[in-house]
């Protein structure tokens, strides 16, 4: 009942049939916590993890892979160090799944030191494992050491999967490689016999873009084995406003807001190339549109941890207790950037 309700978003009934159990045991805590990681409570998973250390309960498996994943999800990365010093004290096995979520973990709290030192010390390292560390090596920028580490995959003769071209190609991407994001684009069609996906394909189409080369990229498009999606067209029109290229990006965009009409970012981005180049008039007709069809872009939101709790930050909001202070600190900072010879354009 309590996994039903859950599952059907409604945590609220879940949890007070859950809190009325005469007796709870790992299945029951397992499953309400795993219900809570879906539906976005994460500090409530976290709380029922601690709950059930306080309580001596049993934990298997299974209660420490949810636990990691709140984990991940919230940044927290004193808790992974706590949970990973857990999972050392009572011997569990890092050498199947549980090794693969720490790694996550550690990569997405901002740890790849750690992420590195555990996926090291793992013997049998499974192709989750060199997935997990190499697409935590692209979150941090990392791509010449998951590139050095994908041709060590090679020479190793350890099978890659699309998973693993997903990882190494975005780390190419956040590091600018060209040349060996290329390299790995074939090795994976000729020599892993891997067929490419949209996602490998958006990828490749992001390197090639940020690199400047837009007439290569949109060859690259065209050339496709399978038909490219509005986020293939979108990530070249996005290279085609960041390099100015008002020959291709105008289609592009107009093609894009012809298949769907009601994605925000493909009018932004042409109203930006627009305005790049100084055509007014069509800036403002965009504009126009976006306003006719109620096209409203969603806040960016940025969120950190401080001393155990969670603060997010969205776009022009001054609704945090501490604003002021905070907005003092961005000018002082921004002070200091000036005298060092930042300029903002």
């Amino acid at each position: 009942m309590v996994n039903g309700h859950a599952k059907l978003g409604e945590i609220d009934i879940a949890r007070g049939l859950f809190v009325e159990m005469p007796e709870m045991d790992v299945i029951s805590c397992n499953a309400m916590m795993a219900r809570y990681v879906q539906n976005g409570y994460l500090m409530e998973s976290l709380k029922n993890f601690h709950d059930m250390l306080s309580k001596e309960l049993f934990l298997d498996n299974a209660t420490l892979l949810i636990t990691l994943s709140a984990i991940a999800q919230l940044g927290h990365f004193d808790e992974g160090v706590a949970l990973h010093c857990y999972i050392e004290d009572n011997g569990f096995s890092l050498s199947e799944k549980l090794g693969v979520a720490l790694i996550d973990t550690y990569a997405k709290c901002g740890s790849i030191d750690n992420a590195l030192s555990v996926f090291e010390d793992i013997d049998n390292k499974s192709i989750d494992h060199w997935n997990a560390i190499l697409s935590g090596l692209a979150i941090h920028g990392l791509g010449e050491v998951a590139f050095e580490l994908f041709m060590e995959m090679e020479k190793l003769f350890v099978k890659p999967n699309d998973i693993t071209f997903i990882g190494v190609l975005n780390a190419c991407n956040h590091a600018g490689l060209v040349k060996e994001g290329l390299m790995c684009f074939e090795l994976m069609k000729r020599v892993d016999k891997v067929e490419p996906k949209l996602q490998h394909y958006v990828c490749m189409v992001d390197i090639l873009g940020q690199a400047g080369h837009v007439e290569e990229t949109k060859k690259f498009v065209e050339k496709m084995s399978i038909e490219p999606n509005d986020v293939v067209w979108r990530t070249l029109l996005s290279a085609c406003r960041n390099h100015e290229n008002f020959t291709i990006g105008e289609p592009v965009a107009k093609h894009l807001i012809s298949v769907d009409s009601y994605n925000l970012s493909s009018y932004v981005l042409l109203s930006n190339i627009y305005a790049g180049f100084g055509i007014w008039n069509d800036v403002h007709r965009i504009r126009m549109m976006m306003k006719q069809r109620d096209l409203k872009k969603i806040p960016g939101c940025s969120q950190i941890e401080l001393e155990g709790n969670v603060h997010k930050f969205f776009v022009r909001d001054k609704s945090h207790p501490q604003v002021r202070e905070i907005y003092s600190m961005l000018d002082s900072l921004s002070t200091l950037n000036s005298e060092v010879g930042y300029c903002k354009h």
